[in-house]
């Protein structure tokens, strides 16, 4: 009777290694998958913004940095603190930066994406050395394709 308890044992251990290592091995190419996913879509986010901003810049002759006055449906609520206008998401902040740039800007990261309405440009930057933005850099869709 012992001997056959034992062998149960060793089979759930050799299980629960399995599993462990298996997480270990998945988990932070999950995270991966995720930061890309959640950069696209506040690229995608980021896309829709520019675009509300030039047609709104075509009715009012100028941006503006009130996203709320834009008409568009909004996914983040707007935020209003020292003197700055931002729309902040869960993982991203959304804001109007030198006038004609539509910055999306990583919480946790120092990574951003600055879409300029005025040439219909994208930029990614990171800050130099940060693996995590050039990764998330590389592998977004830039295109304008969304706009």
């Amino acid at each position: 009777m012992m001997g056959r308890n034992g062998s149960i044992h060793t089979i759930v251990l050799v299980l629960v290694m399995l599993i462990g290592f298996g997480a270990a091995l998945g988990w932070p190419q999950y995270e991966k998958h995720r930061t890309i996913a959640a950069a696209q879509k506040a690229l995608d986010i980021g896309k829709s913004l520019a675009f509300a901003e030039a047609s709104y810049k075509e009715h009012y002759k100028a941006y503006t940095p009130d996203f709320e006055l834009l008409d568009a449906d909004l996914p983040c609520p707007v935020e209003r603190a020292e003197g700055k206008i931002e729309m902040v998401c869960s993982d991203y902040t959304f804001s109007l930066a030198e006038g004609n740039l539509v910055r999306v800007a990583h919480k946790n990261y120092p990574k951003w994406f600055d879409i300029n309405i005025d040439q219909g440009s994208i930029d990614c930057s990171h800050e130099e050395g940060s693996l995590v933005g050039q990764h998330i850099c590389d592998r977004v869709n830039l295109s304008n394709s969304k706009n």
